[in-house]
Parts: structure tokens; sequence; C-alpha cells
């Protein structure tokens, strides 16, 4: 079954108990980094913080800031004792949707993490840069031939 609308406006439908587990892929809070202080106070107070910063992954509003307290108390009052939660963060979010978590009554056990790295330029020669940078000279040791044997490129 697939139910569209507002999650906590469905997770209220629920009845207490009610669920095994939930795994979601939750929006990620990939805007403008919030003032740390004044969201805690927030969630401590209220459950949620209502931030107009920029919109989050390629501008959407709904992507700007992890899922807050208020929607984790929901998942909380629908889990059946022994429930459990997978979901997933983006790698600069993880500890505010973990607090989140946390605030809302979760215990949190282990994390599982994917790691990877992005925008690195493979064919960039680090070493060279370095010593381009520090005006150092390189001992030319040999050469290589470069594509159709035409050009010779140092070693």
């Amino acid at each position: 079954m697939i139910v569209h609308g507002d999650n906590i406006e469905l997770l209220r439908l629920l009845p207490d108990n009610s669920v095994d587990s939930i795994v979601t892929d939750a929006p990620y809070g990939l805007g403008k980094e919030p003032d740390p202080l004044k969201v805690l106070t927030n969630w401590i107070d209220h459950g949620f913080h209502e931030e107009s910063n920029s919109g989050g992954f390629m501008g959407a509003k709904w992507d700007s800031f992890v899922p807050q307290p208020i929607f984790w108390k929901e998942c909380f009052r629908v889990l059946k004792p022994g429930g459990h939660v997978v979901s997933f963060f983006g790698t600069r979010t993880y500890d505010w949707g973990v607090m989140a978590m946390r605030l809302a009554g979760f215990e949190i056990r282990d994390c599982i993490q994917w790691c990877y790295s992005s925008g690195f330029p493979k064919s960039h020669n680090i070493s060279k840069a370095i010593d381009k940078m520090k005006g150092a000279e390189r001992d030319v040791v040999g050469f290589t031939m470069g594509k159709g044997g035409k050009n010779l490129n140092k070693i």
C-alpha cells in the first residue's frame, strides 16, 4: 500500500505500538547550516525548529533540514516494543538526525555508513602540484610515451 501525504499527519492516524520497523531515506538537510543553539533550544522547547533558510538539494524546500524531533516522536509512538528504525542521513547532517531521534526518545545503538569520495581530481598529481606551488624543481628520471607514441611525458 502506498500512502501519499504529510508524514506527521499520516503517522498520527496510526495506532500506538502498531509498526514493527521503519526504514526511511529521510531528507538529508543539505540546505544552509542553521544556528545550532537556536535549533536545539527550539527542539527541546517545541520539538521542531522553523527555519527560513535556503532549500536543500537542488533547492527543494522539503530537503532543507533533517526530520525533526516532532516527526521522530510519532515514529517512536507507533513502533512496537522492540521495534527498530533504519534511517539514512547525509554525512554532513548525520549528527543532526541522530540528535533529533535521541530527543524523541530513541536509543541509538549502531550506525551503518556508506563511505565514498567525490570531487577528487583523479588525473591530478598532487605531488607535482605541491612542488609547483612551492617552486621546487623536479628531476626528470625518465619519459613515457603518450597516446599514439607521439608525445613524451616526463616522469
